[in-house]
């Protein structure tokens, strides 16, 4: 069983819209012109932007964000802007650059360095996206997404033991994250621990039965923990959801001579 990488569009999209409500946010006082900062303008309709999709243009705003910025701030979260633009339009060695620039002005920002993180996971750079993610953590305990993505990839690094621990701190905090707990999930599996990595597929499924890694994961531990009868009844859960993965899990039941 493999953990398959996920583009990390959403969670760049998040941590873009986040930072640009926190900035814009910060103008409290109704007193004030719009016009008094280009910048926070800027960020403002680069923020607008990001949220209904158009990506080029949220990086035009942000790049203007950019050039008129006059404190390390607005710089910082036009930086922040135009990585998560970037990566958008996966743009992503442009990205990396550009979340460097702003880990220079914030070095321990968990946020920004959860976002470089999920860019070095796509460019599949797994040691330093590993890196990234274990600072967001430390910066950050109970930042969920950073463990989990931080268990995710000692699961692709076949590292199954540290991926396990990791994942149990993220469902720890996110009882019921889907990714946390198919992370820990796959990783017990790979230590042989099928009963327990059965819980965690159980845990899954209670809140989505239709999600088919989760069914096929759960099959998996059933053949393995001897019960044919548990498997064949998630196969039979998964032909309508996933025929790859139910054909692939019936072979292992029964495979072709």
């Amino acid at each position: 069983m493999k953990m398959n990488p996920s583009r990390a569009l959403g969670s760049i999209l998040g941590l873009a819209l986040l930072a640009a409500a926190q900035i814009a946010s910060a103008q409290q006082d109704p007193t004030v012109s719009t016009g008094a900062s280009p910048a926070l303008d800027q960020l403002k309709l680069g923020y607008v932007a990001m949220g209904e999709g158009a990506f080029a243009t949220a990086l035009d705003h942000y790049r203007s964000a950019l050039e008129n910025a006059n404190t390390r701030e607005l710089r910082f979260q036009a930086l922040v802007g135009i990585g998560s633009a970037e990566a958008a339009l996966d743009r992503l060695e442009d990205a990396r650059a550009s979340f460097n620039l702003a880990l220079e002005i914030k070095p321990q920002n968990p946020e920004t360095l959860y976002a470089a993180g999920m860019v070095a996971k796509d460019q599949n750079r797994l040691d330093d996206a590993a890196d990234l993610f274990a600072r967001a953590a430390v910066r950050k305990p109970d930042f969920g997404e950073a463990l989990t993505q931080l268990g995710v990839i000692y699961a692709f690094q076949e590292r199954y033991e540290e991926a396990a621990s990791v994942c149990w701190r993220a469902v720890s905090v996110a009882p019921k994250d889907a990714e946390a707990l198919l992370c820990l999930g796959v990783a017990r599996y790979h230590m042989g621990l099928y009963a327990e990595a059965s819980s965690a597929f159980d845990a899954v499924l209670e809140n989505d039965p239709r999600n088919p890694r989760a069914r096929y994961s759960l099959g998996l531990c059933k053949l393995y923990l001897d019960d044919t009868a548990g498997a064949l009844a998630e196969y039979a859960a998964l032909k309508d959801l996933d025929p790859g993965l139910a054909r692939d899990l019936y072979e292992r039941i029964y495979p072709p001579q």
